[in-house]
């Protein structure tokens, strides 16, 4: 007989984190918090308090931590191509930078597709056990 008392299967965690990398003055800059809200391997949905201006370039970092394992993108460059307030905050659409160096290796673009397919089938999941 199981001990199990859950009323519904449990679903696997993902701890998803973003940071971007922020100018502080002529020869200073420092990495800070966004949140991300939309992901796919083109590109990624943060909101954030910093403000950027449209074909900004910024520096993204990414984490995806799973109950087996993580994966971990240091620098993902990025271009905004959408800016939106929301309350105190911005929302923005930024678009990964394929043509820079850091994208060009085939191992960063591996893992955007990881993660995109780990975000996907983790609210496929959801969804599913939601149902029940």
């Amino acid at each position: 007989m199981s001990d199990e008392r859950r009323k519904k299967p449990r679903l696997p965690w993902i701890k998803f984190q973003s940071k971007v990398k922020v100018r502080r003055g002529l020869f200073s800059t420092e990495w800070v918090e966004i949140v991300p809200f939309d992901f796919s391997k083109y590109g990624m949905g943060v909101q954030t308090d910093e403000i950027f201006e449209l074909n900004d370039i910024v520096q993204l970092s990414i984490l995806l931590e799973m109950e087996i394992g993580s994966v971990q993108l240091d620098i993902v460059p990025g271009i905004v191509r959408y800016r939106e307030k929301h309350h105190s905050r911005f929302n923005y659409g930024v678009e990964f930078d394929y043509s820079s160096k850091h994208l060009g290796k085939e191992s960063v673009c591996a893992d955007l597709a990881h993660i995109e397919k780990v975000i996907n089938k983790h609210g496929q999941m959801k969804e599913r056990l939601d149902g029940l």
